[in-house]
């Protein structure tokens, strides 16, 4: 596994933005731009005693549809897939869940166990 950057500016704004709300949250952020198998998640975070994978989605206008409907069948499996390597060498024995942040203009917006 290996971090990366965010592909876009507006990408790379959404994450910032992303990671300050979720440790306003009171969540402890693990890592940002976990790569694996076919992809990468956006942040790993522990909410408590559970470790979080969160996609985060911006969209500067609703074009191409909202931010939430973005996270497909397919993003979802890949998600899955390197959330699954991570828990294997990270933390075998946590529990996980799966977030999408949101960024639409000025609103954030944490979708909590978005998908299992």
């Amino acid at each position: 596994m290996s971090t990366g950057t965010a592909p876009s500016a507006l990408g790379k704004s959404a994450e910032h933005a992303a990671a300050r709300y979720l440790v306003a949250l009171g969540m402890q952020l693990l890592a940002r731009n976990v790569r694996g198998r076919g992809g990468e998640i956006d942040i790993v975070a522990k909410d408590g005693e559970t470790v979080v994978f969160i996609e985060v989605k911006a969209r500067s206008n609703h074009r191409f549809g909202s931010a939430i409907a973005s996270v497909d069948a397919r993003k979802k499996r890949r998600i899955r897939a390197i959330a699954e390597d991570y828990l294997q060498i990270v933390a075998p024995d946590a529990r996980a869940r799966f977030d999408v942040l949101t960024v639409e203009g000025q609103r954030v917006t944490l979708h909590r166990n978005a998908f299992r």
